[in-house]
Protein backbone atom coordinates (compact mmCIF):
# COMPACT_ATOMS: atom_id res chain seq x y z
CA UNK A 1 0.00 0.00 0.00
CA UNK A 2 1.32 3.22 -0.87
CA UNK A 3 1.50 6.11 1.75
CA UNK A 4 -1.24 8.24 -0.75
CA UNK A 5 -3.94 5.61 -0.38
CA UNK A 6 -6.42 7.16 1.68
CA UNK A 7 -6.44 4.39 4.26
CA UNK A 8 -2.28 4.27 4.56
CA UNK A 9 -2.93 6.51 7.74
CA UNK A 10 -5.04 3.87 9.71
CA UNK A 11 -3.39 1.00 8.04
CA UNK A 12 -0.22 2.41 9.34
CA UNK A 13 -1.90 3.71 13.47
CA UNK A 14 -3.08 -0.30 12.95
CA UNK A 15 0.48 -1.76 12.45
CA UNK A 16 2.02 0.50 15.30
CA UNK A 17 -0.17 -1.28 17.75
CA UNK A 18 0.66 -4.32 16.10
CA UNK A 19 4.45 -3.86 17.16
CA UNK A 20 4.09 -1.55 20.26
CA UNK A 21 1.55 -3.41 21.96
CA UNK A 22 2.29 -7.13 24.42
CA UNK A 23 -0.65 -9.71 24.18
CA UNK A 24 -1.93 -9.23 20.68
CA UNK A 25 -4.39 -11.94 19.26
CA UNK A 26 -5.32 -11.79 15.72
CA UNK A 27 -8.96 -13.47 14.96
CA UNK A 28 -9.10 -14.82 11.17
CA UNK A 29 -8.94 -17.34 8.84
CA UNK A 30 -6.02 -19.87 8.51
CA UNK A 31 -5.23 -18.00 5.19
CA UNK A 32 -3.21 -15.51 7.30
CA UNK A 33 -1.21 -17.76 9.33
CA UNK A 34 1.91 -17.92 7.41
CA UNK A 35 2.42 -13.89 7.59
CA UNK A 36 1.33 -14.32 11.21
CA UNK A 37 4.43 -16.32 11.84
CA UNK A 38 6.51 -14.44 10.01
CA UNK A 39 5.55 -11.51 12.06
CA UNK A 40 6.05 -13.16 15.46
CA UNK A 41 9.05 -14.48 14.20
CA UNK A 42 10.73 -10.66 13.54
CA UNK A 43 9.28 -8.94 16.59
CA UNK A 44 11.33 -11.94 18.66
CA UNK A 45 14.33 -11.30 16.22
CA UNK A 46 13.76 -6.92 16.32
CA UNK A 47 12.78 -6.89 19.82
CA UNK A 48 14.22 -9.67 21.71
CA UNK A 49 13.29 -8.86 25.14
CA UNK A 50 9.30 -9.06 24.15
CA UNK A 51 8.14 -11.96 26.10
CA UNK A 52 4.91 -12.21 24.90
CA UNK A 53 3.81 -12.30 20.90
CA UNK A 54 0.95 -12.39 18.42
CA UNK A 55 -1.10 -15.41 18.97
CA UNK A 56 -3.15 -16.45 15.76
CA UNK A 57 -7.22 -18.13 16.61
CA UNK A 58 -8.00 -19.65 13.65
CA UNK A 59 -11.48 -18.80 11.94
CA UNK A 60 -13.55 -18.89 8.96
CA UNK A 61 -14.96 -15.62 8.95
CA UNK A 62 -15.02 -12.59 6.43
CA UNK A 63 -13.43 -10.10 8.53
CA UNK A 64 -9.91 -9.85 10.96
CA UNK A 65 -10.18 -8.94 14.65
CA UNK A 66 -7.04 -7.38 16.29
CA UNK A 67 -7.39 -7.62 20.23
CA UNK A 68 -4.92 -6.72 23.45
CA UNK A 69 -5.79 -8.93 25.96
CA UNK A 70 -8.26 -11.19 26.07
CA UNK A 71 -10.54 -11.83 23.09
CA UNK A 72 -13.38 -10.07 24.21
CA UNK A 73 -15.29 -6.91 22.68
CA UNK A 74 -13.43 -4.08 24.53
CA UNK A 75 -10.40 -5.02 23.62
CA UNK A 76 -10.89 -4.69 20.09
CA UNK A 77 -8.19 -2.87 18.40
CA UNK A 78 -8.37 -3.30 14.77
CA UNK A 79 -11.20 -4.51 13.03
CA UNK A 80 -10.49 -5.40 8.85
CA UNK A 81 -14.43 -5.11 7.62
CA UNK A 82 -17.35 -3.93 6.74
CA UNK A 83 -19.33 -3.11 9.83
CA UNK A 84 -18.22 0.27 11.95
CA UNK A 85 -17.32 -0.67 15.06
CA UNK A 86 -16.73 1.40 17.95
CA UNK A 87 -14.96 4.93 17.83
CA UNK A 88 -11.86 3.83 19.27
CA UNK A 89 -11.15 0.68 17.19
CA UNK A 90 -8.85 1.13 13.98
CA UNK A 91 -11.03 0.40 10.98
CA UNK A 92 -9.81 -0.84 7.74
CA UNK A 93 -12.71 -0.92 5.15
CA UNK A 94 -11.42 -2.52 2.19
CA UNK A 95 -10.72 -6.24 0.89
CA UNK A 96 -9.77 -8.64 3.36
CA UNK A 97 -6.89 -10.01 2.33
CA UNK A 98 -5.17 -6.91 1.00
CA UNK A 99 -5.58 -5.02 4.29
CA UNK A 100 -4.28 -7.82 6.31
CA UNK A 101 -1.44 -7.65 4.05
CA UNK A 102 -0.91 -4.11 4.08
CA UNK A 103 -1.38 -4.05 8.08
CA UNK A 104 1.75 -6.86 8.07
CA UNK A 105 3.39 -5.29 5.51
CA UNK A 106 3.61 -1.47 7.33
CA UNK A 107 4.37 -3.67 10.85
CA UNK A 108 7.56 -5.27 8.90
CA UNK A 109 8.63 -2.21 7.87
CA UNK A 110 8.14 -0.63 11.78
CA UNK A 111 10.12 -3.69 13.23
CA UNK A 112 12.79 -3.02 9.95
CA UNK A 113 13.27 0.55 11.15
CA UNK A 114 13.89 0.28 14.57
CA UNK A 115 10.00 0.60 15.65
CA UNK A 116 9.33 0.96 18.58
CA UNK A 117 12.62 1.80 20.17
CA UNK A 118 13.44 4.58 17.99
CA UNK A 119 11.50 8.38 18.06
CA UNK A 120 10.38 9.14 14.56
CA UNK A 121 12.02 6.44 13.10
CA UNK A 122 9.61 6.02 9.86
CA UNK A 123 8.90 9.87 9.08
CA UNK A 124 5.55 9.16 7.88
CA UNK A 125 4.05 9.62 11.26
CA UNK A 126 3.02 12.35 12.98
CA UNK A 127 3.49 13.51 16.59
CA UNK A 128 0.55 13.71 17.65
CA UNK A 129 -2.12 10.73 18.88
CA UNK A 130 -4.23 8.70 17.14
CA UNK A 131 -7.73 10.18 16.69
CA UNK A 132 -9.95 7.37 14.81
CA UNK A 133 -13.02 9.73 15.06
CA UNK A 134 -11.42 12.58 13.18
CA UNK A 135 -10.06 10.07 10.14
CA UNK A 136 -13.22 8.59 9.83
CA UNK A 137 -15.41 12.06 9.73
CA UNK A 138 -12.25 13.83 7.46
CA UNK A 139 -12.64 10.63 5.20
CA UNK A 140 -16.62 10.76 4.64
CA UNK A 141 -15.84 14.50 4.23
CA UNK A 142 -13.32 13.43 1.41
CA UNK A 143 -15.61 11.73 -0.24
CA UNK A 144 -18.85 13.59 -0.85
CA UNK A 145 -16.64 15.84 -1.64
Amino acid sequence: MQMIHPLWPVVRESARKVVRFDEIAIVGSKKFSPSIIQLTNLIGEKIPERSTFPIHIIQEIDEVLIYQGNVVEENLIVYIGNEEPAENVCWIEMEIVEAFSAVIDSSIQLLNAGYPGCVGCDGSISEERWNEKKFRNDRKNSVRN
